[in-house]
């Protein structure tokens, strides 16, 4: 693990295969070493990947999505030029467009569907996982057509976790994490 600089911006390498790279994208308060976050970079090193690890959250009084934007796609960049997945939890979705114009393959976890440039920017290769009682999931709709693929749980909150019964957000962590390895190893072959 070595720090790099996304000049400016700051991220951190989990080295692994060269080749392939998963860039992951925090939410407004949800960072790496949150449990979604966690264990998908645990899943893309699990398989092989290097990970480069955003470490930063955007500043007070900076617009959050044009500051997502950005240190996306200095993340994407500083992922070299190999098979470059992005995961990305809640406000990491809006790279979204990023992932889609370069064709990227994406795993959206709680993806801002309410946001029109977010929705109509999800495409294949992708995984969307989200919960019908997360607000800004927007009952999973998007533009991806049927080839996305979709995790969708009943009754969780933007966390996916499952209120007051953390055995029950222990199951549901470790079905998002089995999604994310098979969604990375599909997209590696």
């Amino acid at each position: 693990m070595r720090p790099i600089d996304l000049n400016p911006g700051e991220a951190v390498l989990h080295e692994g295969d060269p080749g392939r790279c998963a860039v992951v994208l925090p939410g407004v308060r949800y960072f790496s070493q949150a449990p979604l976050l966690w264990f998908a970079r645990e899943a893309a090193q699990a398989a092989g990947w290097s990970v480069l690890e955003l470490s930063e959250r955007a500043p007070a009084g900076q617009e959050p999505f044009e500051w997502m934007r950005d240190r996306a796609a200095r993340a994407v960049a500083a992922a070299g030029d190999g098979t470059v997945a992005v995961i990305g939890k809640s406000l990491g979705s809006a790279a979204a467009p990023l992932a889609a114009e370069r064709g990227l393959p994406a795993v959206w976890l709680t993806p801002l569907l309410v946001r029109p440039e977010v929705a109509s920017a999800v495409r294949a290769p992708a995984l969307l996982v989200g919960s019908t009682a997360d607000p800004t999931w927007a009952n999973g709709e998007h533009s991806g057509g049927e080839s996305v693929e979709i995790l969708q749980f009943d009754g969780l909150d933007h966390s996916l976790q499952v209120e007051g019964d953390p055995l029950a957000s222990l199951d549901v962590l470790r079905q998002v994490t089995e999604r994310i390895r098979g969604f990375l190893d599909r997209v590696s072959s």
